[in-house]
């Protein structure tokens, strides 16, 4: 019996690659890989003090899973790599609850890698 959800969302990430991404460079070290990527963002709480809510954004990039490969490699975000995009780096950095990185589906296909601006 043919999962109808798994083969919609398969479908969904097909057009996201195709007409929804933009060409990135992966950074880990000296070792760096072209992939295409969506950009996002993910909002977090930096704290509350006297009913004041402080919070700021990271600048996420939705990348498959089956792209995130280096020298033969496949490879899980980490937080010392970087991320080269229009012109700018992005650092690859740690939310508390969340990690650098979470899935971006339910079938853990594509990563969606938490980043701040560097330089």
């Amino acid at each position: 019996m043919a999962d109808l959800l798994k083969d919609g969302l398969r479908f969904l990430e097909e057009q996201r690659k195709l007409f929804m991404t933009v060409p990135v460079v992966y950074r880990r070290g000296e070792k760096e890989i072209s992939v295409s990527a969506t950009i996002g963002k993910t909002k977090y709480d930096v704290g509350v003090e006297e009913s004041v809510r402080v919070g700021s954004h990271t600048v996420d990039f939705l990348i498959a899973a089956e792209d995130m490969v280096i020298d033969d490699v496949p490879v899980v975000p980490g937080p010392d790599d970087e991320i080269d995009y229009n012109g700018s780096t992005y650092s690859v950095v740690r939310l508390a609850d969340d990690g650098c990185w979470r899935w971006s589906d339910p079938h853990g296909n594509t990563y969606r890698i938490h980043t701040r601006f560097s330089a």
